[in-house]
């Protein structure tokens, strides 16, 4: 009242308030965005205070005739910076039985590479690993897919010991304590409740440039296989910051948790569940989450139907490329790494805000650099630490429309890619390596199926003999295998072979960033991930100048070989036996003897595994397609041209 009034926000026409030195403004600029102005030198209205005429208060009377037309400016202190740290982590004591020192775990399966660094903390907070199941310990971790033929799975169900994921030991040494095991249990024993034309499913999204905010919540039914229980799951947290969130699995009936889950439907956005079910009268509530659409399957028919094009590709060829760039693969692929393509909420929310701020004459795009690079908010939106060049924002700029390019790409046959010839040469060479190759199967694991092949194309990709010829008179080549899923193979065909850029996560790679390779193709065919509903998969036979080699026995992380050498090998207690390997063109050795244990004992590895880190040290000859059943065998020659 001694100031003035204050104005409204020229932004959102919000109201403003005083907090921290400054006025904000507590208003939004959109359903999708909260306004973030602020400023220390507020407009303020500059008419006199009105009081209702009717008043016979007598001091606010005299008050009223004695203001001034000129309010006095407001001194406002000098901010100081703090820090405040938020932590979502319960800091309650643990109870005696929660205490660290009570749990006691058995190790199953290949442990990651975060868990080997993981483990000391582990123990040195009182955590007891065992080789394997005792009387005493507590679950069982499993780093792997369950096989449920395995003695320590079978072990452990019959002694009713929980199963858990890696991540359960992550969660027990953040909140330092022991956690409970339901929420953590990788044995899949239900499925996502459908009544009627409902799915109960949903995940939720809200994303805010200004605040930084970028925060998921998932809200599931789950009901059990073999019963009619069910469970209203719940995850929570923020996109890139693992120490913020929680999980909770509750137990009821089928009524009630339909209940319950439409309960937290209609609190979390602000939208009863029939609104969002039937597309209709759905409206973003400001502070609310927004549902991400879910696709289950086809998005809409293609307008082309593909039987229907002409092609003056040999049939078989032509069933090749139809398999290559299928688009519902890679929706399938998509949806199995949790990535949504018909909408992504927070790259076009923030790209719309920003778009209607510019349209303001308030916010410069190049103001969102350095808010983005400055405040760390880059970490939200990519899951990683901001950059100190223009690199990561763009690429973070690509991400916001990669869906709409998305929607754009209908499949197609590449006219540069022609039928030239049969090839013959090499026929007798390749089918006694796969068929003695293949044999392997019956050592190493490969789930449930049996590999069989189907078809033999041989490549030249352009310009590669060319990048191989320095590496032509290297001792040591091989014709070795590498399987890759099918989603992958346009980009080797078009590009080769590639090592993984250095910004590229580092986990998963026993030896580092290279171009991993086999000599029993059933351990190959295990990185095809081919699907129990289209059992296809393709691998590629390449020759492979391994030239002076760096052997191992356990993994060990490098960028490249040690000085002098120029390939790693992983030695495995099983290889192929040496006496049958041939020789093929060029002194190359090909392993296709049956496999046979080796005399390696102290190895981690069960198979053996080599890693070039050059590019150029590889050229692919041969295109393998695979399946389940056996048909007719033909080999072709492709040339495939870059566009």
């Amino acid at each position: 009242m001694l100031f003035g009034a204050l104005d409204k926000c020229p932004l959102c026409s919000g109201s403003l308030h005083y907090s921290g030195g400054q006025y904000h403004c507590h208003g939004y600029l959109s359903a999708w965005s909260k306004c973030s102005y602020s400023t220390k030198e507020p407009v303020r209205l500059k008419e006199k205070w009105k009081i209702p005429r009717e008043t016979t208060n007598k001091y606010l009377i005299k008050w009223y005739r004695s203001q001034k037309p000129k309010k006095p400016e407001r001194l406002l202190p000098l901010s100081t910076s703090k820090s405040v740290i938020g932590d979502t982590s319960d800091s309650s004591p643990p109870s005696n039985d929660e205490k660290l020192e009570k749990l006691k775990v058995a190790i199953a399966g290949k442990s990651s590479e975060d868990f080997e660094e993981l483990k000391p903390k582990l123990e040195a907070a009182g955590v007891k690993f065992h080789m394997k199941i005792m009387k005493d310990t507590s679950c069982l971790i499993w780093s792997r897919e369950v096989n449920n033929d395995d003695s320590q799975i079978k072990k452990a169900r019959r002694m009713k010991l929980p199963i858990v994921r890696e991540d359960y030991l992550h969660g027990c040494i953040r909140k330092m304590k022991k956690l409970p095991f339901d929420s953590y249990k990788i044995e899949d024993t239900g499925h996502i409740l459908e009544d009627g034309q409902s799915i109960y499913n949903t995940t939720l999204n809200m994303s805010d440039l200004s605040t930084g905010i970028n925060s998921y919540y998932i809200l599931q039914i789950i009901q059990e296989d073999n019963g009619s229980d069910c469970y209203v799951f719940r995850k929570w947290g923020r996109v890139g910051n693992d120490k913020i969130g929680g999980i909770k699995l509750e137990e009821m009936s089928k009524s009630d948790a339909i209940q319950q889950f439409k309960h937290l439907f209609l609190e979390k956005t602000g939208n009863p569940w029939e609104a969002w079910e039937q597309k209709a009268n759905f409206q973003k509530q400001p502070g609310r989450f927004y549902p991400l659409d879910i696709d289950y399957g086809v998005k809409q028919a293609l307008k082309k139907n593909p039987s229907n094009l002409k092609s003056q590709l040999e049939p078989r060829l032509l069933e090749l490329m139809k398999m290559l760039f299928n688009v519902e693969t890679y929706r399938s692929a998509m949806l199995e790494f949790e990535i949504n393509l018909t909408e992504m909420p927070l790259g076009k929310s923030i790209l719309g805000t920003i778009l209607r701020l510019n349209g303001k004459n308030c916010l410069k795009w190049s103001q969102v650099c350095v808010y983005l690079k400055g405040k760390g908010k880059l970490s939200y939106i990519l899951g990683a630490g901001p950059a100190t060049t223009d690199l990561a924002f763009e690429a973070w700029d690509e991400a916001m429309i990669m869906s709409s390019l998305w929607d754009s790409m209908e499949p197609s046959i590449n006219d540069t890619c022609m039928f030239l010839t049969t090839a013959n040469q090499i026929w007798d060479c390749i089918t006694r390596t796969y068929s003695k190759a293949c044999n392997a199967t019956q050592v190493y694991e490969l789930k449930d199926w049996s590999l069989e092949l189907e078809e033999i194309f041989v490549l030249e990709r352009e310009g590669e003999c060319d990048k191989f010829a320095p590496f032509k008179d290297m001792k040591n080549k091989m014709l070795l295998w590498h399987g890759s899923r099918l989603t992958n193979f346009v980009g080797i065909l078009s590009q080769g072979l590639r090592v993984a850029p250095p910004e590229a996560p580092a986990t998963g790679y026993m030896f580092g960033k290279g171009i991993y390779f086999a000599d029993l193709v059933s351990k190959s065919a295990q990185y095809c991930y081919v699907d129990k509903n289209d059992p296809v998969g393709l691998m590629l036979l390449s020759e492979v100048a391994l030239g002076e080699i760096h052997e191992l026995k356990k993994a060990t992380y490098m960028d490249k070989p040690p000085k002098g050498k120029h390939s790693t090998k992983g030695l495995g207690k099983t290889v192929p036996l040496q006496s049958e390997f041939e020789m093929w063109r060029d002194q190359v050795v090909v392993p296709c003897g049956k496999p046979v244990s080796s005399t390696i004992r102290a190895s981690e590895l069960l198979y053996n595994e080599y890693i070039v880190y050059n590019m150029a040290q590889v050229c692919c000859w041969h295109l393998f397609r695979s399946a389940y059943w056996s048909t007719s065998v033909a080999v072709y020659s492709v040339y495939l041209v870059n566009t």
